[in-house]
């Protein structure tokens, strides 16, 4: 298991090598210059940043066609990296987690969560990694900003290889405020019928039982297994926060109808960060135009009619 003093130091070591490694030496693809920001007009919170080296110095996506990949040896992996770009490896339950930079970074210290690296996982969730990025986020101080994503095949997944993104942003977002109802027992959750998208939440509070942690996480995991059975691409975010004084993580699923597979670097793309609520843009006259409601358009084209199957997945009892 994680403990909170153990977790804070490896944050904190995380963050002191990603600092000095982005300062001192021609690790990542370009500098992270984010050179502008805003919130857009309107009232949801949806934040926006102009990162133009982005679009043009970041690594090519791998086109993943499945949501049950087989790992390819021949490609891009996280086998292949140079050691510098390892921070370091965590041990977690009888696996070794990694902790390598994104070398295209969105944000500080944006780091890579990666699994029994040496295995060659594809990119699939698998149950240890959810119960390492609950117990991980769960034990950070609150202060630290840390996010964690995931985006699946067919949902802007750029490597076949298993990973979460560990993404720092201390600014309030769409998703961090957004009204929950109960969706089913064991604190799962949908957003509210007002809400303009659509989403599952799966809330875990630090008072819970080992129990009841387990049995949260293996039913949002078989839920993620339902979701690549049915070809259904998704994303995930992970998101801390504090109800009277009590630490909780909410972890959202973002199902998804259609599957994308080509990436536009000169429009905005909709992955984790921006169902979540915040837009990562690499073109200046596209920053200086795009509204709140577009951003909605976008992801509701995505999501599309996909959420009635997810609802009836749910009421038919299979959790």
């Amino acid at each position: 298991m994680l403990s909170k003093n153990k977790v804070n130091h490896y944050v904190g070591e995380v963050m002191r090598r990603w600092q000095k490694l982005h300062e001192t030496s021609n690790t990542f693809s370009y500098q992270l210059n984010v050179q502008e920001s805003k919130y857009l007009e309107g009232s949801n919170c949806i934040y926006s940043e102009l990162n133009p080296e982005r679009i043009t110095l970041r690594r090519a996506p791998q086109v993943i066609q499945s949501l049950n990949p087989v790992f390819e040896e021949n490609k891009f992996n996280f086998k292949k990296i140079p050691q510098q770009e390892l921070l370091m490896i965590l041990p977690y339950d009888g696996i070794e987690v990694s902790i390598i930079i994104n070398k295209s970074p969105l944000t500080l210290y944006h780091s890579l969560i990666c699994p029994d690296v040496q295995n060659g996982l594809a990119q699939r969730v698998t149950l240890d990694t959810l119960r390492f990025c609950r117990d991980f986020l769960l034990s950070i101080e609150d202060d630290r900003g840390f996010r964690i994503g995931y985006n699946s095949p067919g949902a802007l997944a750029s490597v076949n290889h298993l990973h979460m993104h560990l993404i720092n942003i201390e600014r309030d977002l769409y998703i961090d405020n957004a009204e929950l109802d109960t969706l089913c027992e064991d604190d799962v959750f949908r957003l509210n019928s007002s809400m303009p998208t659509q989403a599952v939440c799966w809330i875990f509070n630090q008072r819970d039982s080992v129990t009841q942690m387990e049995n949260k996480t293996r039913k949002l995991y078989e839920f993620l297994e339902w979701l690549c059975t049915e070809n259904t691409p998704h994303n995930i975010f992970m998101t801390p926060d504090r109800v009277k004084s009590q630490k909780r993580l909410k972890i959202f699923v973002y199902p998804r109808e259609n599957f994308c597979v080509v990436k536009d670097f000169k429009a905005f793309n909709v992955g984790f960060c921006e169902m979540s609520g915040y837009v990562p843009v690499g073109d200046k006259q596209l920053f200086d135009q795009l509204t709140e409601t577009q951003v909605f358009k976008r992801i509701d084209e995505e999501i599309g009619l996909i959420f009635p199957k997810i609802l009836n997945y749910f009421e038919s009892g299979r959790t």
